[in-house]
């Protein structure tokens, strides 16, 4: 059975780790962002791929996929979180970062 991911902890280390996505720094508010390679902000130049949002006792809740969000619709990965389906999920966000950053 795929592991799943139900603290932030758990999730931080596979995010990292396993799909070897680079974390923003900490900070107090309720998500937190992770980028391709390196973190670039520049909308131009963004690897931004996924924030996890948390609840309100600071666990995941919810992760929008960056690369498929726009303004006007958020895609979202909702808990519980497993392996296989992050994996899915964030492989076709790197590929569209990747892609977008060939142009």
């Amino acid at each position: 059975m795929a592991a799943t991911y139900s603290t932030l902890d758990d999730l931080h280390q596979c995010l990292t780790r396993e799909f070897g996505l680079v974390a923003e720094a900490p900070h107090g508010g309720s998500w937190r962002t992770y980028f391709w390679g390196r973190v670039e902000w520049h909308p131009s130049r963004s690897t931004r791929t996924v924030k996890v949002l948390l609840d309100a006792a600071g666990r995941p809740w919810k992760i929008q996929l960056c690369v498929s969000s726009d303004n006007n619709n958020s895609v979202f990965l909702t808990a519980p979180f497993g392996y296989d389906a992050l994996k899915q999920a964030i492989d076709g966000e790197i590929r569209q970062v990747a892609r977008a950053l060939q142009r």
